[in-house]
């Protein structure tokens, strides 16, 4: 199914929108050889496909994201077995230009989903939202670098500040304002475990301390953010192979 959205141009000087849409696509579907006179962005929400330049063909799936540039011939076609749904977005614009830096494909953050879906559904104020969702994309593309580098290292930070407080995996993900999904599966490349495990491995080497300074096993499992001793005691024989009143007796 293809839905395509009525944009008006606004006359903005940054990001002028001037097409929307998104399709949900039959197998095998194919659209292409064609030519735009405008930047145009899909993004790929589920499924597979290819897409294709003149600097070769690309395999995408969920999470990815295909750039076509003004005055180029692309192809590009839904898989046979798992076709792609996607998202799309065309605009021009003074810092659309810079787009053009861009390789033909990119990861890009899911957080920004709800917003492209809100600013669909918006008549009154679509563009003005789209512009809105541009200049964000823009931001993580252009201005902070690989977000994979940035935000693992202030999860990291946060984690080892308020470890012994009420941290969520969801919280940390809310206050952030990025998809806890995505959040977690960069956290875990840079790291090499999960954000929970992370939280984890800090409260109970903390608490290895505590117990070693004399803390009882429930002022210890307190102090380093349990509200269960017996949850406390579970975690730690799990991760050291002996109880914690084993270990302060040693």
């Amino acid at each position: 199914m293809r839905q395509t959205l009525l944009v008006k141009n606004k006359g903005f000087l940054d990001f002028s929108p001037c097409d929307a849409g998104m399709e949900n696509c039959d197998p095998s579907h194919k659209f292409g050889p064609f030519i735009r006179n405008y930047y145009l962005i899909h993004f790929v929400v589920s499924g597979k496909g290819t897409f294709e330049t003149a600097r070769g063909i690309h395999s995408l799936e969920k999470r990815k994201a295909f750039l076509i540039k003004p005055g180029e011939v692309t192809v590009y076609q839904a898989d046979e077995v798992d076709p792609w749904e996607y998202l799309w977005i065309g605009f021009r614009g003074k810092s659309a230009e810079r787009f053009s830096e861009l390789s033909d494909t990119f990861e890009y953050d899911e957080s920004l989903l709800p917003e492209i879906y809100n600013a669909f559904k918006n008549e009154k104020s679509r563009e003005e939202l789209i512009m809105s969702v541009m200049f964000k994309l823009y931001a993580q593309l252009f201005c902070e670098g690989d977000m994979s580098e940035d935000y693992p290292g202030k999860v990291a930070n946060y984690i080892n500040s308020h470890y012994m407080e009420d941290v969520t995996i969801a919280s940390i993900a809310s206050a952030l304002r990025l998809n806890r999904k995505y959040l977690a599966r960069i956290f875990k490349e840079k790291n090499g475990v999960s954000m929970q495990e992370f939280l984890i491995n800090k409260r109970l080497h903390e608490a290895k301390k505590l117990l070693k300074l004399g803390h009882t096993v429930e002022e210890s499992a307190y102090l380093v953010g349990y509200s269960d001793p017996f949850g406390f005691s579970k975690a730690f024989k799990k991760r050291y192979g002996v109880s914690p009143c084993s270990f302060k007796l040693k």
